[in-house]
């Protein structure tokens, strides 16, 4: 339990500290490396806002990890998302297709 609790806490932690290192960030590439909590601080950040390309591969956030995703307004820009390998799920799917927040989203890789 402990070690899961630092995993978020570094994640929140990376994340945050990605997008003030680098404010004009257009495309980032966590293939990999984030779980529902890390997914939870990324939707929650409005220091993304720049991203136009996010790519989620192979990660671990599942069907919640997409409902959160969904409910993000954080990432107007983004015109490429890349969500493949993470067993989100035809409710993940339905979550994300209801969503208005992504008005440019032109690739979606599932």
């Amino acid at each position: 339990k402990l070690m899961d609790r630092l995993l978020r806490v570094g994640e929140q932690i990376a994340a945050h500290s990605a997008s003030c290192l680098f404010p004009n960030l257009k495309s980032l590439d966590i293939r990999s490396n984030i779980s529902f909590a890390g997914m939870q601080a990324l939707a929650a950040s409005s220091l993304f806002a720049k991203l136009t390309s996010l790519d989620l591969t192979e990660n671990r956030i599942f069907v919640a990890g997409m409902q959160v995703l969904a409910t993000s307004s954080f990432f107007p820009n983004l015109t490429s998302l890349n969500v493949s390998d993470n067993q989100i799920g035809s409710s993940g799917m339905r979550a994300f297709a209801a969503s208005s927040f992504f008005p440019n989203l032109t690739s979606l890789n599932v």
